[in-house]
């Protein structure tokens, strides 16, 4: 796919908006006729704007349009595949016997030979022989219009075999369901959507997750050199100054480059991020992760985590250029942030060749050899202490005069550690009067990500935690939990630091243009504000970990779990759906898996149904598994939570994979397709090393997603439920507490603090509206502890105003004016203009 079409599926599934230009062709209405009800397939519908401009498009355009936006969108939801499981009429026919099953094949494998009489029913010429796997099946005893793989290995096989038989199964004309449609609009200004979304991304506070990174990467890719007169006159994260510049350098012409990317580069970390984007290696400096087979086990391989990269070619002008921006930096701050990443600096020193030009950048030089531990010479480099070696001193000593001073000196610092100090502190009043002072004095030099954080943890330290987790710097997101030890804090201490955070926020948000009328969506108060977006999963609703979402009360909650082997290479990988499910105190009560393939109630109602294990997944079309859970049925049994499990039983890492994805679908109807794209309520993508996925819990009680989004490392191979039991008890139920604990900042209180700087009148939507008008010479502080608190409002049930300038919404299922700054969580009409990171900025 080209730049430009790139672009254009990036806006479409953003943004909802379809780029057609207008000619002077025209279409017979049934074409478009047609082209709407492809989309309506997939949950969108066309605006009357879009259609009128389809309608007066000539047939071959038309064509191009479907084409591209039927892909794009079908790519999106995951129906751009051909799903088919392992049983084809599921989720009927499903055998209820899973060790009667495993046993037939079994003896399968080992008894049953070609030309014989089948060792189970006695029947001669009933038997086939399978390619490539060379199995005999029994024809009676396996139902060949029943499996789509070789029912004993359970992989792929060459379909021609007289075994198959086509399905019996017929799907009824129309499937009970109940559709919300999305709607797609009219773009009519293509660079400048694109612009918009570029200037965005640059000024997010915080590391971009893998979707926003991608959109990224396209507008650069599209827009190359143009983008240099898009920037924004500052780009608060240094990994996107990285991306922007390393990606230019790869195409551009350096002189053109160099010189405006001098403007955003203030460490040596800086230069270094732009010599990893330049290689394509990965910008967060985690060091990359390499596959490598263990010695003696063909199938089993290990990761190893490598800090040595391919570095790009350089000539020697392109090199002295970055030597020059580094020797510009004070000479003790150049080798303490290079000492941050040692390991990173020791191998890109191999082809900088910095004591080449000793003379000419001496202080670059000598940097080197501290960084190396030795001089070009081999005599050991000087001894050098940095700011944390004193620091740590500090706090050690407790002397709290040169840890504040220390401490003021790095805002940052003193953000990270301001918990810490107070704790050492303790009853020393004048200590943490200072310390409070200085935090105080610091805020306005303080990350915005980084006071919504605080805002939010430091009120919930003036008690014991329940749990306590750590979410570790990595390229997947696990939480690691501890019990907290922590002595707690002062309320008056944490009251004071609150009240600072809060007016420095009210006093950033407040510097944005005043917006009159806001509109904030109550049902946001379950939903955090991102965090950790470099580890979030891609995913089709952007949708923050630690979510709480209700889902409609459908009969049948249906999983799926898509995977695909490369093309090249691509060794046989079994990924596994798996469903645990517990009672309300996370008691283990069954699982369905591949190994327990349905799970029924006492009398026999059905609670779960896996539509079997498929152990490859070819290239192209890979391979599908699905479970469904009977809610009525679970629920009756007395199971509360459904915990979908991915488990990478052998091969490939999830990284590695062509592609791999899971969703969740909702139905009161098991008819029809498994896989309806207008029934598709989340699709997420697989990503990591091997081992265990969990990435939601379904409360059938109560009808809500947990959304935890979290890996466990899990087993070389042979990961299942049964052998991840210990993780998941432990694992699902610690977030969900830690979530619902408040100490994460929600996006509800987000909006809040918005429309307590910015509006007038706030219009808070629930089961009623519920509208609060900002009183006379009532302060941004005063206004907001009044929304928060919800007292007092001004009128309530009352309407929606028609043309508000703020919108952040649940779902996005009002029309609002194209001059509305709109947030939606999930996006039914063509509205939204932010990202939840774009509130944040």
């Amino acid at each position: 796919m080209d730049a430009s079409r790139k672009l254009e599926a990036l806006l479409l599934t953003r943004r909802g908006l379809v780029f057609a230009k207008a000619t002077e062709g025209s279409v017979d209405e049934a074409h478009v006729d047609a082209l709407e009800l492809e989309i309506a397939q997939l949950g969108y519908v066309l605006s009357t704007s879009l259609r009128a401009r389809l309608e007066h498009q000539s047939l071959e355009a038309l064509v191009r349009i479907r084409d591209a936006v039927h892909g794009t969108l079908a790519a999106a939801l995951g129906a751009d595949r051909k799903h088919e499981p392992l049983f084809r009429r599921f989720p009927h026919d499903v055998p209820s016997n899973t060790r009667d099953l495993w046993l037939r094949k079994v003896l399968s494998h080992y008894l049953q030979g070609n030309a014989q009489p089948c060792i189970f029913c006695g029947c001669v010429g009933t038997c086939f022989v399978l390619e490539p796997c060379r199995h005999v099946v029994c024809g009676n005893c396996y139902d060949g219009a029943n499996y789509s793989a070789c029912p004993v290995c359970e992989r792929h096989v060459n379909r021609d075999s007289p075994f198959f038989q086509p399905s019996a199964k017929q799907a009824k004309s129309f499937p009970s369901k109940h559709v919300r449609f999305k709607r797609l609009d009219l773009g009519e200004d293509l660079d400048a959507e694109a612009r918009a979304l570029f200037v965005g991304l640059c000024n997010r506070k915080q590391a971009l997750s893998p979707d926003d990174s991608n959109a990224f990467s396209v507008l650069i890719e599209t827009y190359r050199e143009t983008v240099l007169t898009w920037l924004p006159a500052t780009i608060p994260v240094k990994e996107n100054v990285a991306m922007v510049f390393g990606s230019l350098l790869r195409g551009c012409d350096p002189n053109a480059i160099l010189p405006v990317a001098a403007r955003y580069i203030g460490t040596a970390t800086d230069v270094l991020r732009i010599l990893v984007a330049l290689s394509g290696a990965d910008l967060s400096l985690q060091g990359q992760r390499v596959t490598k087979p263990i010695p003696g086990w063909p199938h089993l391989t290990e990761v190893l985590v490598r800090h040595r990269f391919k570095m790009a070619k350089m000539g020697r002008p392109l090199r002295r250029t970055f030597l020059r921006m580094l020797e510009n930096f004070d000479e003790d701050l150049l080798v303490e942030d290079m000492l941050r990443h040692a390991t990173y600096w020791v191998w890109v020193g191999e082809f900088l060749h910095p004591h080449e030009y000793a003379d000419r950048y001496p202080r670059v030089a000598r940097a080197f050899g501290i960084v190396r531990k030795k001089g070009p010479d081999g005599n050991a480099a000087p001894p050098f202490r940095n700011y944390y070696s004193h620091l740590d001193e500090a706090f050690r000593g407790r002397d709290f005069p040169t840890l504040t001073k220390l401490l003021r000196a790095r805002p940052g610092e003193l953000a990270r550690r301001f918990d810490h100090a107070l704790r050492i502190a303790g009853d020393d009043e004048q200590a943490v009067h200072r310390l409070v002072q200085a935090f105080a004095d610091a805020a306005p030099s303080l990350s915005t990500p980084v006071l919504l954080t605080l805002r939010n943890i430091l009120p919930t330290r003036v008690e014991k935690a329940k749990i306590r987790i750590y979410w570790p710097k990595d390229q997947v997101s696990k939480g690691v939990s501890s019990a907290d030890r922590r002595p707690v804090l002062t309320p008056s201490v944490v009251a004071s630091a609150v009240r600072a955070i809060e007016a420095e926020l009210l006093r950033r948000f407040g510097t944005k243009p005043a917006v009159g009328d806001a509109i904030v969506d109550e049902a946001l108060r379950h939903i955090p504000v991102p965090f950790n977006e470099r580890t979030a999963s891609r995913s089709a609703v952007s949708l923050p970990r630690g979510s709480r979402i209700d889902v409609p009360r459908r009969k049948i909650a249906r999983l799926a779990l898509h995977w695909c082997e490369p093309e090249v290479d691509g060794q046989p990988t079994d990924v596994d759906l798996s469903v645990g499910l517990y009672d309300a105190d996370w008691n283990y009560v069954g699982v369905c898996s591949y190994y327990e393939l349905t799970f029924s109630g006492s009398d026999g109602t059905p609670i779960a149904v896996s539509a079997g294990d498929l152990r490859d997944a070819p290239y192209p079309n890979g391979a599908t598994e699905f479970i469904d859970v009977h809610r009525a049925g679970a629920l009756e049994a007395g199971i509360r939570y459904a915990v979908m499990v991915v488990n990478n039983y052998a091969g490939m890492p999830f990284r590695d994979l062509e592609r791999g994805f899971a969703a969740l679908l909702h139905g009161d109807d098991a008819e029809g397709e498994p896989f309806d794209a207008q029934e598709v309520a989340l699709k997420f993508d697989l990503q990591g090393d091997n081992g265990v996925y969990l990435p939601l819990v379904f409360d059938l009680e109560t009808s809500t997603i947990h959304w935890l989004d979290t890996y466990a490392k899990g087993q070389f191979q042979f990961n299942c439920v049964e052998t991840s039991k210990k993780d998941i008890r432990k694992i699902c139920p610690e977030l969900i507490t830690y979530f619902e604990s408040g100490v994460r900042m929600s996006m509800y209180e987000l909006a809040l603090l918005h429309a307590a700087a910015r509006a007038q009148r706030v219009f808070v939507r629930g089961e009623s509206t519920r509208l609060f008008i900002r009183r006379p010479d009532e302060s941004a502080l005063a206004f907001l502890h009044r929304l928060t608190e919800g007292e007092a409002p001004a009128s309530t049930d009352v309407a929606l105003p028609e043309a508000p300038r703020l919108a952040v919404l649940y779902r996005g299922d009002i029309p609002l004016p194209p001059s509305t700054e709109s947030y939606a969580l999930f996006r039914e009409l063509p509205i939204c203009t932010l990202a939840a990171s774009d509130l944040i900025a």
